[in-house]
């Protein structure tokens, strides 16, 4: 015979309580009563009855929500779970709910989600996933899809496929896909995959975030990740691909991922590729980050991600191709790889800025360490193919490599914008800019320097292959300091602006590799200022490495000593 779920707990509350008398008998005095171990795990299956919610009788998922307390587990069977209500399923206390449960009746539970896909289906009527309160709880294994957040009264239009409210959850090991926040053409969608917000310690990690929509016909936030007050939040290890903010009618910011107000988020490890922010006709364009998108958010970190082939917008005006900046201070933006990314896709109006990055306002922005190959600020009109710096912004870049990236208006490799009163303060380090003559104009220049209130201080830079190296408009500065630079056809530097350059070396090939690192013999070996502040080199190698410090983004290894293994293994 079977004990339900309740009569279960009667019977672990009677045994408890008769442990606790027994305890305080033996110690005759007062004692603590602990919290109650967690119930025995729940098991909910499509075809479950009953209460019983055991593994050789399991129950509906609905009713193994119903039963579970704080610190319980729920192992769902393989199969598609639907609803009828606001969501597919509704999370109030901190539990664990895994899916991929292999369904078998006795012996150790097993789970398996790619074997035995649990998949909690929206029908395109309803979210999938409301997780309500200040709880912890962990979502593991599931598909979630078809879901849409136009239809709840409770916050329509964030989350399609998961929103958590108040929440600290833990999201992982999910496939959350087609899934749309909202519909409306009038209304803002916010986050088609998962919308997080007002939340102290969330963590979505090792999911795959694949083709949902944060609107379809009006404005939209995040199209895969929505965070919002997530502070802070980690987002570790996803592959973010394929989702759109806005499809039509109205503006688009964060194609893949957005965060806003999430003081200490850290996006890290994650693949955020063919993501769009704005993709089709709307009343106006302007839309930010293709990939990513960082809006009033401090001590933040977008680290060691694969951000590549996403789209700010489509018909115009798009701004940050790979990733987007606005008020984000203090962030650190390190070690990711940038590449193939558009600011703005549109070929007859409009114009895109920065391919790879695009940063306003940002007042102590760390670029450190990333790969920014092969992006384009727009084919129409583009500024900054690889990075676009804006207004009131103050930035350290160092150990990048900026190459063969594309703009047709004003800067190659970057550009700025400015006004009166609201300045930029660059310091650009052991930077290698090359090649990023990929358009034409004023867009084959490495830094153009292409508007007033700009001040670079640059230092130990390699500057190859464009048409001019550094240009400067008046009144603009920059302040060069063993530069290297090489076959920049009409100069090494130019302009109106004030430009010193101390201790060039010019007309050298620096013998740079197809991956841009340097090769026995360059002239960069050695030939940088000495800054003990830069221990390292674009690959996190030590340096100096030598007699001294090598001029661009990576430090030459002079020698390597690779031991056999049973020399490496010996004790």
């Amino acid at each position: 015979m079977h004990l339900n779920r309740n009569e279960r707990m009667v019977l672990s509350t009677i045994i408890a309580g008769l442990a606790v008398i027994g305890l305080f008998l033996l110690l005759d005095g007062t004692a603590q009563i602990a919290r109650a171990d967690p119930g025995p795990p729940l098991f909910a299956s499509t075809t479950g009855v009953g209460t019983a919610c055991a593994q050789d009788d399991p129950c509906a998922l609905s009713t193994a929500l119903d039963q579970a307390a704080d610190g319980d587990t729920i192992y769902v069977a393989q199969g598609t779970y639907t609803g009828s209500g606001q969501a597919v399923i509704t999370v109030t206390h901190t539990i664990t709910v895994y899916g991929g449960w292999d369904g078998a009746a006795g012996g150790p539970v097993s789970r398996d989600p790619d074997a035995y896909p649990t998949i909690l289906d929206g029908q395109g009527q309803r979210r999938v996933v409301f997780i309500n309160g200040t709880i912890s709880p962990v979502m593991d294994g599931f598909t979630i899809t078809g879901g849409n957040g136009s239809n709840a009264t409770a916050y329509p239009g964030y989350g399609g496929g998961i929103l958590s409210r108040y929440g600290a959850p833990l999201i992982a090991n999910n496939v959350i896909s087609h899934n749309v926040a909202h519909t409306s053409t009038s209304s803002v969608g916010y986050g088609g995959g998962i919308c997080v917000r007002n939340s102290a310690g969330a963590v979505i990690s090792g999911n795959v975030v694949i083709s949902n929509v944060a609107s379809t016909g009006y404005t939209g936030n995040g199209g895969g990740i929505y965070l919002l007050g997530a502070s802070p939040a980690r987002v570790v290890n996803n592959v973010v691909l394929s989702n759109t903010a806005s499809v039509t009618g109205g503006l688009g910011d964060g194609g893949g991922i957005y965060f806003l107000s999430s003081d200490g988020a850290i996006v890290t490890g994650n693949r955020v590729a063919h993501n769009v922010g704005q993709g089709g006709p709307a009343e106006k364009f302007g839309s930010y980050g293709g990939g990513i998108y960082c809006d009033s958010s401090a001590d933040a970190k977008i680290a060691d991600n694969v951000i590549e082939h996403n789209v700010a917008s489509v018909p115009a005006n798009g701004a940050g191709g790979g990733i987007a900046v606005s008020s984000c201070s203090p962030l650190t933006v390190s070690g990711n790889t940038l590449s193939e990314n558009v600011g703005s896709a549109g070929t007859t109006a409009g114009g895109g800025r920065g391919g790879g990055l695009f940063a306003y306002a940002a007042r102590d922005l760390l670029i450190e360490a990333n790969r920014v190959v092969s992006n384009t600020a727009s084919t129409f009109q583009g500024w900054g193919g690889g990075f676009y710096v804006s207004r009131n912004t103050i930035f350290t870049m160092t150990n990048n490599v900026v190459a063969a990236n594309h703009a047709n208006y004003k800067g190659g490799g970057m550009a700025f914008e400015t006004g009166s009163g609201e300045p930029i303060t660059g310091t650009l380090v052991h930077n290698t800019f090359a090649g990023n003559d990929r358009g034409s104009g004023e867009g084959r220049i490495a830094i153009h320097i292409n508007d007033a209130y700009v001040t670079l201080a640059l230092t130990n830079n390699l500057i190859y292959s464009h048409t001019y190296g550094v240009y400067a408009v008046g009144p603009s500065a920059a302040r060069l300091d063993h530069t290297l630079f090489y076959a920049n056809s009409s100069g090494d530097t130019g302009g109106l602006g004030s430009i010193s350059n101390t201790a060039p070396i010019t007309g050298q090939d620096p013998l740079l590799d197809m991956d841009y690192h340097l090769q026995a013999g360059s002239p960069a070996i050695d030939a940088g200022r000495a800054l003990r502040w830069v221990t390292a080199d674009v690959d996190g190698d030590p340096r100096p490495d030598g007699a001294g410090h090598d001029v661009g983004a990576d430090e030459y290894a002079f020698l390597h000593i690779y031991l056999p293994l049973t020399l490496r293994n010996a004790p």
